[in-house]
């Protein structure tokens, strides 16, 4: 994934990005209170800090996925996140368009999967893929 050039970050509870089946998403779409035409949801990362530490926004505390697979023409990839005590977990969405971030705060989840579609093996992910992070 590249680096998140993010000059602006929007916190919002995790209740407004819960989903049927799941305790936490990455929305489809940007929020409307960013009052821009935006596209898809474009990237998403797992990230991790220490309780009380600032993320740095210019290099961000990304984890790496513990799986990553292919089924048929979907590409997954896996974090496992546990209760790792004085540590903090994080999800960020970024939409297609904008340099702002939603980050949304993930405790107490213990899997965060994304999906991006279309997938191939002799291409991989295609550049204008849908993506998904669901976390339960």
């Amino acid at each position: 994934m590249r680096r998140y050039a993010a000059t602006a970050l929007l916190l919002l509870a995790a209740p407004a990005a819960q989903a049927a089946g799941h305790r936490l998403e990455c929305p489809a779409q940007a929020p409307a209170e960013w009052a821009m035409k935006l596209g898809p949801l474009d990237q998403v990362a797992v990230l991790s800090e220490r309780k009380g530490v600032a993320i740095d926004e210019t290099a961000p505390p990304t984890l790496v996925p513990d799986r990553g697979f292919a089924r048929g023409t979907v590409w997954h990839n896996v974090w496992l996140m546990g209760d790792e005590p004085g540590w903090s977990h994080y999800i960020q969405c970024q939409y297609r368009g904008s340099p702002k971030v939603l980050r949304l705060p993930a405790d107490g989840l213990k899997q965060c999967e994304q999906t991006a579609t279309p997938y191939s093996a002799a291409r991989g992910v295609a550049d204008h893929a849908v993506h998904t992070l669901s976390c339960d």
